[in-house]
């Protein structure tokens, strides 16, 4: 946001400060009936909230009975709530999160600080259905390209801050765009009055989808804005906002928070009050009725069905209907096999059911609704991170410069070059986007670390990573701070083609059985000073770096995890070497007879790691394998913490470096296989090869 804008912002929240508190007093007086100043318009609001919701006469506007919603409150918003998706915006310089909707058939409506031009939206993606279902996991997705080239408008940040493009070709999942309905634009004068509440549908921070409820009052209004304050935050940029109706009343622009003791009253009120600003609805529909006649013939029928469509519909889908896709299932590749739709109708003809975050059956003709609900689980299991202030708009921008990034360092280790393994078979390897540097050799280079990728598989071949065990440190995953606190916020590299890595699509798809597994541990190259240890740390949570690991493989893999730790205490910290320098390479282990296939993505049973080190004089090196495939039999029933699975045996092996070679079509070079330590052991080992499989039990069971 430029200073002017901000300048402006403030300007606004001063100049509106005794407006705001005035109708802030109201409403905690229960009077919000009188905030709205434009008393045409309060009764047209209210005439056409009482229709259907209180009884007749005088007392249907007296009192609080028009705070009570009609039972249809709950299915009109599980119909809205499927028109809102995710938005993913990827350019060579950045990675921009927010949100959106649809507003017809085929054009979707977001900010113009999310998606800026033509060029920002043919980098788009928009992911439909990313939340929980009823039981805690996550719903298949649906993602869709966009097509600005068909339809494209664009309302610059400082005027209107909207995008409307075309939606393009469908990119993942198996659901119709028609399926999801839209929200309808309309410029009536009877959707909002001061003092009322708004409802907005987001996904912020990137989270899955979330609803604001209550406590989200209008305070104010001006002729192209509406102030309100509710609960969002970035990647909240883009939403739609509802009066309870479910009508659109706002598109979600920015937030600006600020700080009152006491209103104008002397009463004290909240510390914190964060007052959100929403482009109105009626703004944006009167600037493209103003634009229709200056477009082709092809694109006035497109925007002539948004215009069009509150006359027909304030919000649409498929015979009232939501379905949820079954839990995809894991299969070898000859049973591959796209997910069914679960059936939603009824015994009785009468009644209609929907699979939804809430399930809601409705019998029509009847007095019964039933509403078997339990939010509290679906809340429980998500336990956002601390809300923090943030100021202007709200898209969530991910730092993409990665010119100061040197990736891993072959000279690492003093007096012996380690340099990262020779791929046999380079048709393998993914290049880069033509405009980096040695784009053809496929070295994604981060801080204190480097990977390549399989572009048949979409996972990396390996990860290399120096650590500098002097200065090792471990970092929050959340706030990139040094602290051992954990997060999850995946990010993707705009450096290579994201065709060549599977990204969040993948992983909520099929969340039943995997979780984002890192490759390159996230406290492995996380040293240095404070602010190169946190970049290291925030480099690790990047889609190339992640592979499919089972949900249970962090619980029952304590070997795997903690074999660096290791080294460094028990090898590398024990010599008299100056510098405390290992190497640490890893990767998935593919092999066509075993492996089951999710879709079309072929799950390594497998995962190797080698670390390389100086003993007193000489080079030393162990690999290691850990197998998964055992786990792969189990779903996650829900998003709780996985119970104890003593059945479970996942096999952890010291194995020769060579072999690890024959596994992986990669060469490390003669002096890490001679440096390997598997021949200086005499415990019994397993296999057809002498001294190159040996089980591991305990930590001291890898020799050094």
């Amino acid at each position: 946001m430029n200073p002017n804008d901000s300048q402006s912002i403030l300007e606004l929240i001063q100049s509106s400060q005794p407006e705001r508190d005035r109708v802030r007093t109201l409403i905690g007086q229960k009077r919000w009936r009188d905030a709205e100043p434009d008393k045409v318009r309060s009764a047209a609001y209210l005439e056409k909230r009482t229709q259907g919701v209180a009884p007749p006469g005088a007392e249907a506007i007296v009192g609080d009975t028009v705070d009570l919603q009609p039972i249809r409150f709950l299915p009109m918003g599980a119909n809205v709530r499927r028109a809102v998706a995710y938005v993913e915006v990827n350019t060579p310089n950045e990675s921009k999160l927010g949100s959106g909707f649809l507003v017809s058939p085929n054009l979707f409506l977001t900010n113009c600080h999310v998606i800026g031009d033509i060029n920002e939206a043919r980098g788009a993606q928009i992911t439909f259905d990313r939340e929980l279902g009823n039981d805690g996991t996550a719903l298949p997705t649906t993602t869709f390209l966009l097509e600005p080239e068909k339809f494209a408008v664009f309302s610059l940040p400082d005027q209107l801050d909207y995008a409307l493009v075309a939606v393009g070709r469908l990119n993942s999942g198996v659901v119709p765009l028609s399926e999801f309905g839209f929200c309808a634009l309309s410029d009536r004068p009877d959707k909002h009055v001061i003092g009322m509440n708004v409802n907005i549908v987001q996904h912020p921070k990137g989270w899955l989808k979330m609803i604001a409820l209550r406590n989200n009052n209008l305070v104010y209004r001006t002729d192209r804005t509406l102030l309100y304050e509710t609960d969002t935050e970035e990647g909240s940029s883009g939403s739609p906002v509802f009066n309870d109706d479910w009508e659109l009343v706002a598109l979600h622009h920015w937030a600006q928070p600020f700080l009152e003791h006491q209103d104008d009253k002397g009463q004290q009120i909240p510390v914190t009050i964060n007052v959100n600003e929403g482009v109105r609805i009626s703004a944006i529909y009167k600037d493209l009725q103003s634009r229709l006649a200056g477009l082709p013939a092809n694109q006035q029928a497109l925007l002539r069905e948004v215009l069009e469509a509150a006359g027909a519909a304030r919000v649409t889908s498929i015979a009232g209907e939501t379905k949820k896709l079954s839990p995809p299932k894991i299969s070898k590749p000859e049973a591959f096999q796209v997910p069914d739709s679960q059936g939603v109708p009824m015994a009785d003809s009468s009644e209609f059911k929907m699979t939804i975050p809430l399930e809601i059956t409705v019998r029509l003709g009847g007095s019964a609704v039933s509403l078997p609900t339990n939010p509290s689980s679906v809340a429980a299991s998500l336990e956002a991170p601390a809300k923090t202030l943030t100021r202007g708009a709200e898209v969530l921008k991910v730092d993409q410069d990665y010119s100061n990034r040197r990736g891993y360092s072959p000279n690492f280790i003093d007096g012996f070059p380690v340099p990262l393994p020779v791929v046999t078979d380079v048709s393998q390897i993914a290049p880069l986007r033509v405009q980096e540097a040695d784009f053809e050799a496929g070295e994604l280079k981060y801080e204190h670390f480097s990977l390549k990728l399989n572009k048949s598989k979409r996972i990396a071949l390996f990860t290399a990573t120096n650590i500098d065990g002097e200065t090792y440190l471990s970092v929050d995953r959340k706030t990139g701070q040094v602290s051992n606190a954990e997060g999850e916020t995946w990010f993707k590299d705009v450096r290579i083609s994201g065709s060549y890595f599977l990204d969040q699509t993948f992983y909520s798809a099929w969340s039943t059985y995997f979780d984002r597994g890192h490759l390159t541990r996230r406290s492995d190259p996380t040293w240095g000073d404070n602010q190169t240890a946190a970049r290291a740390n925030a480099d690790t949570f990047h889609f190339t770096n992640c592979s499919p690991q089972h949900f249970r493989f962090n619980q029952t893999t304590k070997y795997w995890q903690g074999v660096e730790q290791y080294v460094l205490e028990q090898g590398v910290l024990k010599t008299s070497n100056p510098n405390k320098h290992l190497c640490v390479f890893q990767g998935p282990i593919f092999d066509d007879t075993i492996d089951l296939w999710a879709d079309d993505v072929q799950i390594p049973s497998s995962f190797w790691k080698i670390v390389v080190w100086k003993g007193e004089s000489v080079l030393k090196a162990v690999g290691m394998v850990v197998d998964q495939l055992a786990l792969l039999s189990e779903e996650r029933k829900s998003l709780g913490t996985p119970q104890p699975s003593s059945s479970v045996n996942v096999s952890h092996w010291r194995v020769a470096i060579s072999q690890i070679e024959k596994r992986t079509g990669l060469d490390f070079g003669k002096l890490v296989r001679k440096a390997d330590t598997i021949a200086s052991t005499d415990q019994p080992v397993v296999g057809e090869e002498a001294l190159t499989l040996i089980p591991i039990q305990a930590l001291s069971d890898i020799v050094l």
